[in-house]
């Protein structure tokens, strides 16, 4: 695609990246408005009436279904994804991403049954995969380095985004006009990506460099992306021995797993896809929906204020703070409703999984569901970071299956309250992992961060800048 020659009259010189941002994380808030989708959709597809098929309610093996069957789609497709960033672009694996969403959104409001249903779902795994590998990709190599922190952490944003959406819209309207306010946004995210350009570090490495030029002129970068000038092509045969024949990869391997687990093991899948059931099961005073909004509410703004604070306070020391307070709050969790299943009484604490659970999602999104994805786009070297950050994302996904598909089956062998207790103590390991083993990213260089995984030492700091100004 032509891109627009810049207005080099504009004031703010960074306005063209944060619009892509904004543009491209559309598909983020898609796969949060997909991932919330089950909270408010359950409760009508559980209830006689129910509007896919003759109207029988939903089993509880098949609503389990619907939320890890998204997990499922996504682990299938990154590969693919991650072979059309690879080799045919960014922008057409954007492209793919937009019209799976649409794809999958409509299917789901004209699912005649159950089955129809659960494929819709695998078919917005795509977006699921695709949005958090594009946008990693993408914001990585169009934005400065010294905004490379807060904008990353603009993935999480939209995707809470997309979750409140999801909890606003199916409380107040029809179970068919919440699917197609949910196809609205694929379609917006398609028309606003094709007006975006492709990322000079692709095309850089396509051997495209007038081409990478003017795309770093319309992205108004302050200078030449010097990481993706020293790109290696690598064969495809050799990416899998590539990524851990360096020391460097191997560890940065190893830290990227290790966030993943911290991410989908703090349980935040399960709890995002049964909030409206989790308030049900407490018996707290307000209503479910209201609950499910007011918890999406905060954590959209525990991201936002992340977004501030990731390229000021740094990566580690909000990794620490926020394991130990999720650790926290999913032992009172547990013990809550230990003590309700004991057969003891609690009607008078129903504000407290309310309390904990919002505080949960808050401190959770300010930590490993905001920074995994800054901190997967930071540490991998540029001739496999497409690769690496595709292995991450499909690995987070076989994480997250598992997680909601077995969630209900490990709260009838467990109790609700077993299973908190085990995601709280996989926080508080993880605070463990973060210290001694992440490395901080904060106003470094890319190079540098590269350097110290590889065995070197910590350089290439850069001065002190706001996050987003």
């Amino acid at each position: 695609m032509e891109v627009a020659s810049p207005d080099h009259e504009g004031r703010n010189g960074r306005f063209r990246q944060y619009l892509a941002v904004a543009v491209v994380n559309l598909a983020a808030m898609e796969y949060g408005a997909a991932l919330g989708w089950t909270s408010p959709a359950l409760p009508w597809l559980q209830a006689a009436g129910n509007p896919v098929g003759a109207g029988k309610p939903m089993t509880d093996t098949a609503a389990s279904w619907l939320g890890s069957l998204l997990c499922l789609g996504a682990l299938v497709s990154a590969p693919l994804l991650g072979y059309l960033c690879r080799r045919r672009s960014r922008k057409t694996a954007g492209y793919s991403v937009g019209l799976a969403g649409a794809a999958g959104w409509l299917l789901t409001a004209l699912a005649p049954c159950e089955a129809a249903l659960l494929a819709a779902r695998v078919v917005l795994g795509f977006v699921a995969s695709g949005s958090c590998i594009i946008c990693t990709l993408y914001i990585v190599e169009c934005v400065d380095d010294d905004i490379r922190g807060s904008m990353g952490s603009m993935i999480n944003l939209f995707i809470c985004a997309g979750v409140l959406f999801s909890y606003a819209a199916g409380s107040c309207v029809s179970y068919q006009t919440f699917n197609l306010l949910c196809l609205s946004l694929a379609l917006c995210f398609l028309l606003a990506f094709w007006r975006l350009p492709e990322t000079p570090a692709y095309l850089d490495s396509a051997g495209e460099r007038d081409a990478a030029d003017r795309s770093r002129r319309w992205l108004r970068l302050k200078k030449e992306a010097e990481v993706s000038e020293k790109q290696v092509p690598v064969d495809d045969r050799s990416l899998a021995a590539e990524l851990v024949r360096s020391k460097g990869t191997r560890r940065a391997m190893a830290v990227g797993f290790g966030l993943v687990l911290n991410n989908q093991l703090s349980g935040i899948t399960a709890v995002l896809s049964y909030t409206v059931t989790i308030f049900q099961a407490s018996g707290s005073s307000l209503s479910p929906h209201v609950s499910a909004m007011l918890v999406g509410a905060l954590q959209l703004s525990a991201v936002y204020l992340t977004s501030f604070l990731v390229d000021r306070a740094g990566r580690k020391a909000l990794l620490l703070g926020s394991n130990l307070t999720t650790s926290a709050c999913l032992a009172v969790l547990g013990l809550f409703f230990h003590l309700e299943g004991g057969g003891y009484e609690v009607s008078s604490l129903g504000w407290v999984p309310v309390v904990s659970l919002c505080v949960f999602v808050a401190a959770f999104a300010m930590g490993p569901g905001t920074l995994t994805f800054v901190l997967v786009g930071e540490i991998f070297p540029p001739h496999v970071k497409e690769s690496a950050v595709t292995t991450c994302i499909c690995f987070l996904n076989f994480v997250a299956f598992l997680v909601t598909r077995f969630f209900m089956g490990l709260v009838d062998a467990l109790g609700m309250g077993g299973c908190f207790w085990f995601f709280a103590a996989f926080c508080f390991l993880s605070v463990f992992f973060c210290h001694f083993c992440v490395p901080e990213t904060k106003n470094r260089t890319i190079e540098s961060i590269l350097a110290e995984l590889d065995g070197g030492e910590k350089s290439g700091l850069e001065p002190e800048k706001p996050g987003l100004v």
